[in-house]
């Protein structure tokens, strides 16, 4: 049954099988479509219509001015203006342009009906199922960072990076939260200084924030990763630690962010680091990680015992882990851990 929007999406692709596409499965949505080959046409009709649009959904690869360069001009004509970026092609450098140019969110080509009208309703269409927690969540993290270091200006961008990260999402705040204050837990029982303990905590809450940098639909994807979606999402690390990498009090923070997908043997990435090279955050951090992923609901597995927990990260002493850190800890009692999962659970539905 075909719905009623009011919205007008602008889809500016050269590609016309492609601008076809995206409009045919928005005006099945009911959605109002203008469509254009390339970006000046666009932008002529933005300045020429009042109101001009409710959102664009743009390629990045386009002859003449592209979409980058379109989302800057977009951005100039109204800050407010949704806009969504649609590539085939994913590469560092050019995820990082998107980003400081303001895009709202990003699409990997090829991309399917639901993964269209899920990111466009979600800018067109927000749901209050949720808000209020979020907003909570949201504000109880900056909360968190007002009491560190971190200046005013970082606090003011990193705001603004958890709003467009998947961060509006509830879950990802409480496993945020959870890492954070486990890996609080497991630098007091190691003895490090309170300075250090508080980097390591803060660098566990932000691990995730190079995701913004993901295309919606990898880094949302229901199923298994293929080869090309798999080497996309293990750029998040790296997009973390440039986006980190503005504000030099948060550079031990960026460092572990940066490496906490490496491991003990150096089979991790994004540099294959090895041993003792790997930052002592970060291999504290990829311990903590494990226990939460495997006691926290998957959507091919329920959570799993901290027992269980306890038996996967000793059998990857040695290969995963840091020998030495798991020996500690494996000391810290299930009620600590447990309090800290009861006081940040998940919520038993997430928001898109």
């Amino acid at each position: 049954m075909q719905h009623t929007h009011p919205n007008t999406v602008l889809v500016v692709d050269d590609d016309s099988s492609i601008r076809e596409y995206l409009a045919e499965v928005l005006r099945h949505e009911g959605y109002k479509c203008c469509c254009f080959s390339e970006s000046l046409a666009a932008l002529s009709y933005l300045n020429s219509h009042n109101p001009p649009a409710d959102l664009v959904l743009a390629d990045i690869n386009m002859p003449g001015m592209g979409g980058i360069d379109l989302l800057r001009e977009v951005k100039h004509l109204d800050p407010e203006m949704p806009v969504i970026l649609i590539s085939g092609l994913y590469e560092l450098a050019l995820a990082v342009d998107a980003l400081e140019a303001g895009a709202d969110d990003y699409l990997k080509k090829p991309v399917r009906p639901n993964d269209v009208l899920a990111l466009v309703s979600r800018y067109l269409e927000p749901s209050n199922d949720g808000e209020r927690e979020v907003q909570e969540a949201q504000e109880a993290l900056v909360q968190f960072l007002e009491t560190k270091r971190a200046g005013s200006a970082s606090l003011e961008t990193l705001r603004s990076l958890f709003t467009k990260l998947g961060f509006r999402r509830y879950e990802t705040f409480q496993h945020s939260a959870r890492v954070a204050a486990t890996c609080r837990l497991f630098g007091e029982r190691y003895g490090l200084p309170e300075h250090q303990v508080e980097r390591l905590e803060t660098g566990a809450l932000l691990h995730d924030i190079g995701k913004i940098g993901i295309p919606r639909n990898v880094l949302l994807k229901p199923g298994s990763l293929d080869g090309e979606e798999w080497r996309v999402m293990k750029q998040h690390p790296t997009i973390g630690y440039r986006l980190l990498g503005e504000f030099p009090e948060l550079s031990e923070e960026a460092r572990i962010v940066q490496s906490h997908h490496e491991q003990w043997d150096g089979s991790g990435y994004p540099h294959g680091l090895k041993g003792e090279s790997i930052p002592l955050g970060a291999r504290m951090f990829a311990i903590v990680d494990t226990l939460d992923a495997i006691t926290s609901d998957r959507p091919y597995r329920k959570a799993q015992s901290i027992d269980s927990a306890r038996t996967e990260i000793r059998r990857m002493s040695g290969v995963q882990f840091d020998p030495a850190l798991v020996d500690v800890f494996l000391l810290i009692p299930d009620g600590d851990l447990l309090r800290i999962r009861e006081a940040y659970p998940d919520a038993l539905q997430q928001t898109a």
